[in-house]
C-alpha cells in the first residue's frame, strides 16, 4: 500500500520547523495539489497555523508519497505533533487518495478564514508574524 501524505501548513517544505524537516527526510518531494475545504489561520504566541475544515473552498498543498523509511514511529510522531486539535483523516487529492491533518472542534477566537486557501501566500501576503514553530 502506497501511503501518502497532503500538507498545508506547517508542515509543508520550507516552513522552517524541525518537524517538517524531519518528515521530509522520509517523504518523497511531492507535487502541487489541492482539496475541498476551508482554511483559517489560528493566532498562537508561537506563530500563526492553520486549521482546515471540510466544507465548500480550495486548499493548497502539496500531496508526498512515503519513503521506503517511513515507519510507525515517523507516523507516530507526526500525529504527537499535529496533537489533539487534528485528527488524521483520508481527503481525496484528485484521482488519488491522502492522509490529511483536519481540525477537530470549534475554531479558537481570532482564526481568521483564508480565502485562498494558501496557507503561506496568506503569511506573506500580511507579513504577519512566522508561522507556528519556526
Amino acid at each position: 500500500m502506497i501511503l501518502r501524505f497532503f500538507f498545508y501548513g506547517t508542515l509543508m517544505a520550507g516552513m522552517g520547523n524541525r518537524h517538517e524537516r524531519a518528515a521530509h527526510a522520509l517523504l518523497d518531494e511531492g507535487r502541487a495539489a489541492t482539496v475541498r475545504g476551508r482554511l483559517y489561520g489560528v493566532p498562537d504566541p508561537a506563530g500563526w497555523y492553520p486549521a482546515l475544515l471540510p466544507g465548500a473552498g480550495t486548499v493548497r498543498g502539496m500531496v508526498h508519497r512515503a519513503g521506503r523509511r517511513f515507519d510507525a514511529r515517523a507516523l507516530a510522531l507526526m500525529d504527537a505533533y499535529e496533537g489533539r486539535e487534528y485528527r488524521r483523516r483520508r481527503v481525496k487529492v484528485g484521482a488519488i487518495t491522502a492522509h490529511a491533518y483536519v481540525w477537530r472542534g470549534a475554531l479558537p477566537r481570532g482564526a481568521c478564514r483564508i480565502a485562498g486557501g494558501d496557507f503561506a501566500a496568506w503569511l506573506a501576503a500580511r507579513r504577519w508574524r512566522r508561522a507556528f514553530g519556526a
